[in-house]
């Protein structure tokens, strides 16, 4: 009995070494792995996601052989878009190209497409001049606009614009004009911001804007009445914010950096008053979002392969970034996150931009950053 004590003892002994052998030199070993936080939240969202549909049946397809710009959907069955000097259009598809309006007097550097897709505002030019243009695709006519009008925005239906203007004594007021620029009218002076971005409240009498977004800057969004007014600032206190309302109006999708100068963003969603703000957890940028028309859900695709060390979304935008991303479906009352195309249909990389959805909501399109293509994904049903 003493005999078996001492070998019982001398067992315990060695295990006990052992473990306090193994925390000193693996549980408080400072090279063990950190866990990303990020990449906690992506492999998160794939492993509870489910794949929609039968993925078999999900395809990424090309829908333009060559590089376009400002591509939307008119019509009920085409996408117009700009290329070489003119306004052109095609099928859903890519085929049956042609041109709507030609010899435009320099290239598209922004463009913004009215609610019914019957207009389109173009910013034309080149680095050193640069005006905006109305061309109305019905009447395949353009028609130069103010000079020093910028930052436009249309009226929810179709009907007026809204612009930023700077007088010569450096004051900054907000206009309403008919879409071609006449019977203007000042409706509001505009606070000091930097490189102003605009877009009308859905199914409201309001305009909204904030400054472009950077890191090392607070974000606000205003709005304030298209009949004239003060503008009422309803969100702050984000750094990098960028905001996308939902088609009802009831919402808006906001993205942010987490940080000052930081390298993580997040998209949140407040109500129309810029109230009730939460997080969800979805690494990504709303120039990366696109609304459904019931403002339910909101189809973005998640860009991976960001070094740590990036400052966003300053160097995104800034475009000394690429990135890789997956396609994925949130249902913005639930939070639950779905992947709409699995990665063994994706033959590439794609830094996709200016996501929007055909009016069946059957196709997903969006502009590779790398390339300028047009691609679409066929959504299941």
């Amino acid at each position: 009995m003493k005999k078996i004590f001492i070998i019982s003892a001398s067992l315990f002994a060695i295990t006990v070494l052992f473990l306090g052998a193994y925390n000193f030199a693996f549980k408080n070993n400072p090279k063990n792995a950190t866990v990303n936080e990020k990449k906690k939240i992506e492999a998160k969202a794939q492993s509870d996601s489910e794949f929609i549909g039968n993925q078999s049946q999900t395809q990424l397809e090309t829908v333009s052989d060559t590089p376009v710009f400002g591509a939307a959907v008119i019509g009920d069955n085409a996408i117009g878009f700009f290329r070489d000097g003119a306004l052109r259009k095609f099928s859903l598809g890519g085929g049956g190209e042609s041109v709507i309006v030609g010899g435009l007097p320099g290239k598209m550097l922004q463009s913004r497409w009215s609610p019914d897709r019957s207009k389109v505002l173009a910013l034309l030019g080149n680095t050193e001049t640069q005006l905006w243009y109305l061309i109305d695709v019905e009447h395949t006519s353009i028609t130069s606009l103010k000079a020093g009008m910028y930052s436009p925005a249309w009226s929810n239906l179709s009907e007026k614009i809204y612009y930023f203007y700077r007088d010569e004594k450096d004051r900054t007021s907000i206009n309403s004009a008919k879409p071609d620029g006449t019977e203007w009218k000042e409706i509001a002076t505009a606070p000091n911001l930097l490189d102003p971005m605009s877009q009308s409240v859905p199914e409201s009498a309001l305009l909204s804007f904030w400054s472009r977004p950077s890191a090392f800057e607070e974000s606000s969004l205003y709005t304030v009445s298209v009949t004239g007014g003060t503008p009422e600032k309803i969100f702050g206190q984000k750094f990098g914010a960028s905001f996308l309302w939902s088609p009802d109006g009831g919402h808006v999708l906001i993205s942010n950096t987490l940080s000052k100068g930081g390298s993580e963003v997040r998209l949140g969603l407040a109500n129309q008053n810029g109230g009730e703000f939460h997080t969800l957890q979805v690494p990504t940028f709303t120039s990366k979002a696109v609304w459904t028309k019931d403002g339910r859900t909101v189809y973005y695709a998640l860009p991976l392969s960001l070094t740590s060390s990036a400052v966003l979304p300053d160097d995104y935008f800034g475009k000394s970034l690429v990135t890789s991303d997956s396609f994925w479906k949130l249902d913005v009352e639930t939070g639950k996150v779905d992947r709409v195309i699995s990665p063994e249909n994706m033959p590439g990389s794609y830094d996709s931009t200016d996501l929007f959805l055909d009016r069946n909501e059957s196709y997903l399109f969006y502009t590779n950053r790398t390339d300028n293509k047009l691609y679409r994904i066929a959504l299941p049903k």
